[in-house]
């Protein structure tokens, strides 16, 4: 018996091997290797506070986050059905901590982060993982028992709760996210346009309330200068964007060099190490480099389409879908506000800007997705 108990085990290691997705993984630890590189060179100021911090962080958030990954990768993700409820409530509630006067914190007007003395935690970054697991499993539920009265409602208060201690927070970028995942999850999950149409009817409620509310001062200005970005009125509000551009534009095709971007060293671009790090390697690798990245992203993408269509269930095709929703919407906002094409919203380039908890919830997201990969065939690792 023991003697079949360690072949068992051999047998599983090795299936774990050999069901790895090493494509997955090298192109996001490809994409994690270019932002340390950029990371560097935008904290190389002699004029920046803390700019070595902001390295170790990474770093830090780097290593742990690929742990996490292997960690979660290797557990069977229909186990993360007994886990989702209380992982959910964990995460919710250190929303909420926020507001506590002395424990969180306001960083670029918003009020989301936990200082944990040693450093800073944003729980919204990990309550978007919880929220696609929860969801994951309401919407398998829904399509087996229908969609009754208490699914429709678990499942809108599931999206909505977290959405308004967004809101709360003013973090718009972070409700724009949680906005896009939830519909992806809905549209993937086979729920009934019907069903999709009153819950996108519902939201647009909601749009002259964040008018008059949300978008008010400052954020109302920015966003008006992005609509008119000509306008005399709005060019305080502006500078990020014209000097991204400016910066840009310098890199030309082959960028001026790691390290060598005048705009870069001088410390014209604003926000460089989070909103703006696609800035700075447009103009220190130029046209070449920043298609790299992008080509980098798209695969990585791809690769996740495929992998959510190839899973053995609804539970498995919609956590990946939702991940895979979280980062697509992330990247195009960021590279989109670099370029002036989007509103400048704070949202990171995923496993580039600066931030650990966003690098280890990239992470993490990263190991759901490994779980799903390697269990294409219903069977492997059952225990």
């Amino acid at each position: 018996m023991r003697f079949e108990h360690v072949e068992i085990q051999r047998s599983r290691r090795f299936d774990y091997i050999r069901k790895f997705d090493y494509v997955l993984m090298i192109a996001v630890l490809a994409i994690s290797a270019i932002g340390l590189v950029f990371l560097n060179s935008a904290q190389y100021d002699k004029y920046l506070d803390h700019g070595s911090k902001a390295m170790t962080v990474q770093v830090v958030g780097l290593l742990l986050g690929i742990i996490s990954a292997l960690v979660i990768s290797f557990f069977d993700y229909d186990s993360f059905k007994k886990i989702c409820i209380p992982f959910y409530a964990v995460n919710l509630l250190l929303m909420l901590v926020v507001f506590l006067p002395g424990i969180g914190t306001e960083s670029g007007g918003s009020r989301s982060w936990l200082n944990l003395g040693f450093t800073t935690y944003q729980p919204s970054e990990l309550m978007k993982l919880a929220m696609i697991v929860f969801l994951a499993y309401y919407i398998e539920k829904a399509n087996n028992e229908g969609m009754t009265l208490k699914n429709s409602l678990i499942i809108l208060g599931g999206f909505a709760i977290p959405l308004g201690i967004v809101f709360m927070q003013k973090d718009l970028g972070m409700a724009l996210v949680y906005v896009v995942i939830f519909l992806t999850m809905l549209f993937v999950g086979k729920i009934k346009v019907r069903y999709i149409l009153g819950f996108v009817c519902m939201g647009l409620l909601a749009v002259p309330f964040v008018w008059k509310f949300y978008l008010n001062g400052v954020r109302r200005y920015r966003f008006m200068g992005f609509l008119d970005p000509e306008n005399e009125l709005y060019f305080d509000y502006t500078l990020q964007l014209r000097r991204s551009l400016d910066a840009i534009s310098s890199g030309g095709l082959f960028g001026q060099g790691v390290g060598e971007g005048e705009m870069n060293t001088s410390n014209r671009i604003i926000v460089k190490l989070t909103d703006m790090i696609f800035t700075v390697i447009c103009e220190e690798a130029g046209f070449i480099g920043a298609a790299l990245v992008i080509a980098i992203f798209a695969f990585m993408l791809l690769r996740m389409v495929r992998i959510s269509s190839k899973s053995r269930d609804l539970f498995g095709r919609c956590i990946v879908a939702g991940i895979l929703a979280m980062f697509a919407f992330t990247i195009f906002e960021n590279i989109g506000m670099n370029i002036g094409i989007m509103p400048i919203t704070g949202l990171p380039l995923p496993f580039v800007s600066q931030g650990g908890s966003a690098m280890l919830t990239n992470y993490v997201a990263i190991g759901f997705v490994l779980s799903v990969s390697m269990r294409r065939e219903s069977g492997l690792f059952d225990t």
